[in-house]
């Protein structure tokens, strides 16, 4: 922001006196009249024309002084605000670790700042290579937020591979950019910046503006989308470890599968979806484990859990959850399975768990229980007793098989029969 015209054309008003009074003066030295006039006469005009030169001089001078001054006031408002709104975000992450009301608030505040129509939250997923939105302020915010990308793709590509921010004020004319399938091939001035988590490229800050030269972004800008990037990269950085704490609060340390926690939660989440019925339930516990552990030492166990643990995970199908319930016992969630299905699953769970104690002479196999919502139990808690009560059903029938509820049911009504 410059000067205000009012004040610049006053100065204007009164240099252009100036400077006009001085030409007078030279007219009067120049025209001879000064070889009519008394010497005090001359001397006078003389003075005259010195005087307006030094107020042309004075007035000039105060212009550009006046000028720089407010040019460094507006640009120190500017760098306060943009400090207030860094503070507030700040303030939310040191109080807040949920990533996505932090981004939202990066966007937000940054559009106090910096005008954009687009802004895109990016992050890496290197294992799929690919981009991840996270969060998208656009017009076709949906369609964004809804779509993966390779990792290579576009400007946004460059930044990741590079590491380096980019302010690109004419983007059809750059050979890296790639335009997002479904949106228009708009003139556009984009700005990435990469996010860094522990020296990595985690994701990415994109801000864009639609338009050609009135579109582009300034050193200024360019700046100040840099600042807040590196609170997004704290914001994402929060999110990894949130996911890293969340994935080892459900996981069992011995053997990598989901724990008991995570089961009662899963169980409870998927009775309470109808679309995950019929639901089967399958637990199992490994027979003899208690004299292996006591013939080849605690150390012997823990690994057998292990293999256990890898071998059902072999055994099922993509969807199907593996839990460690709890000493040597295991537990499977099987969504959307018939009884002829689960049975098949549990048997190739109970030959592949033989198979490992067959593997030098350790003689350890399973007993496994298959409970079935909503034919055998209508809440979690029923399914776990009626599953429980199959798994030491075969158990007792001297393990190494497979049992149902029903069939538990069956055995129980013939033995009252015969009584």
């Amino acid at each position: 922001m410059a000067l205000p015209a009012a004040r610049g054309r006053l100065l204007l008003t009164v240099l252009a006196v100036a400077l006009g009074a001085s030409l007078i003066g030279v007219a009067l030295v120049s025209d001879g009249t000064a070889a009519t006039t008394s010497p005090g006469a001359f001397e006078a005009e003389l003075q005259f024309l010195e005087t307006a030169v030094m107020l042309a001089f004075a007035y000039g001078l105060l212009w550009w002084v006046g000028d720089r001054w407010w040019r460094a006031d507006d640009r120190a408002r500017r760098v306060l605000r943009n400090q207030r709104r860094l503070l507030e975000v700040s303030e939310r992450l040191l109080s807040n670790m949920d990533p996505s009301g932090v981004f939202e608030l990066i966007a937000d505040s940054l559009k106090a700042v910096l005008s954009y129509d687009n802004l895109t939250i990016y992050r890496v997923d290197a294992a799929e290579g690919v981009l991840l939105p996270v969060l998208a302020r656009d017009r076709f915010a949906e369609l964004i937020v809804g779509s993966k990308f390779p990792i290579s793709t576009g400007i946004t590509g460059w930044v990741v591979a590079n590491g380096t921010a980019q302010c690109v004020n004419d983007v059809l004319a750059d050979p890296r950019a790639a335009t997002i399938p479904g949106t228009p091939d708009d003139h556009e001035s984009l700005i990435v910046v990469p996010l860094l988590v522990g020296g990595e490229v985690a994701g990415t800050l994109n801000v864009g503006r639609m338009g050609e030269l009135e579109a582009h972004f300034s050193a200024d800008e360019f700046e100040v989308a840099r600042l807040f990037a590196s609170q997004a990269s704290i914001a994402l950085r929060n999110a990894e470890t949130l996911k890293v704490a969340a994935a080892r609060a459900e996981t069992d340390a011995l053997t990598g599968l989901r724990n008991r926690g995570a089961f009662d939660e899963r169980l409870a989440a998927l009775m309470a979806d109808p679309a995950g019925r019929p639901l089967v339930l399958v637990m199992l516990d490994l027979d003899g484990f208690k004299h292996f552990n006591d013939v080849n030492g605690h150390p012997a166990g823990d690994a057998l859990l292990q293999e256990t643990g890898r071998a059902l995970v072999a055994s099922v199908r993509d969807g199907d959850l593996c839990f460690r319930y709890g000493g040597d016992e295991f537990a499977l969630l099987l969504p959307r399975t018939d009884a002829e299905s689960a049975r098949q699953i549990a048997e190739r769970v109970r030959l592949a768990i033989s198979a490992l104690g067959s593997d030098g002479g350790r003689g350890v196999t399973a007993s496994v229980g298959i409970g079935d919502a909503p034919r055998d139990a209508q809440t979690a808690e029923e399914l776990v007793r009626a599953t429980d009560a199959a798994l030491y059903r075969a158990k007792r029938l001297g393990g190494d098989r497979v049992q149902t509820w029903r069939e538990t049911q069956a055995l129980t009504s013939v033995r009252r029969g015969a009584i």
